[in-house]
């Protein structure tokens, strides 16, 4: 765990309430993030994340450090964003994955020929509109930089759902890029070869 977050977690366990302050200006942004990716909405999403920082004030003491505080947090976010699609009763289908769905992805080398800036473009549009099962996985590998088992940590998932839903994820990203750039698609003639870059 950071020394910045435990220092501002033992305040805070002290009842100092200034360390929550500091806490919200570090983590707000990015829950913000996570929060939007699965209930689809900014005024929400803030309402989600407020109510999360809530809890991390009524529950810090059951804080233990056995993982870092982002991870905890985060599931915290994870957690009360999906009890508001519940509540709204906007719970996405629950899927279910064979083992061969877990493979690692490739990255299709036509994405080379895109900018930084129109990748980032496409996948801000497509995230709004994908599923929450796939886009927070997508959010916490990506924008929070999570890794495989923090993101387990995190979702509750098993570590082959979560590699699954990456993967569905970004050949979902792949599959709007390729849309959007239909120039790109021109110079594959060959419509199988589409097929094999997923």
């Amino acid at each position: 765990m950071q020394q910045e977050d435990q220092l501002l977690i033992d305040r805070l366990k002290n009842g100092d309430g200034t360390a929550l302050t500091f806490l919200v200006g570090k983590y707000r942004t990015k829950a913000i993030s996570t929060a939007l990716r699965m209930v689809k909405d900014k005024m929400l999403a803030e309402e989600v994340v407020q109510d999360s920082f809530s809890k991390v004030y009524r529950n810090i003491k059951s804080f233990n450090g056995e993982s870092s505080f982002s991870t905890w947090f985060f599931r915290i976010v994870y957690t009360t964003s999906l009890n508001y699609l519940q509540r709204q009763r906007r719970m996405p289908l629950i899927e279910t994955f064979s083992e061969d769905e877990t493979g690692e992805f490739t990255e299709p080398s036509v994405f080379t020929k895109l900018t930084s800036e129109e990748i980032e473009t496409a996948i801000q549009s497509e995230l709004k509109l994908m599923s929450p099962l796939y886009a927070v996985v997508i959010d916490l590998f990506y924008v929070q930089e999570c890794t495989y088992d923090e993101i387990v940590a995190i979702t509750g998932m098993p570590l082959g759902t979560v590699k699954t839903r990456l993967n569905r994820g970004r050949s979902i990203l792949k599959n709007a890029l390729l849309q959007q750039h239909s120039e790109l698609v021109s110079e594959h003639t060959d419509m199988k070869l589409l097929g094999s870059i997923s």
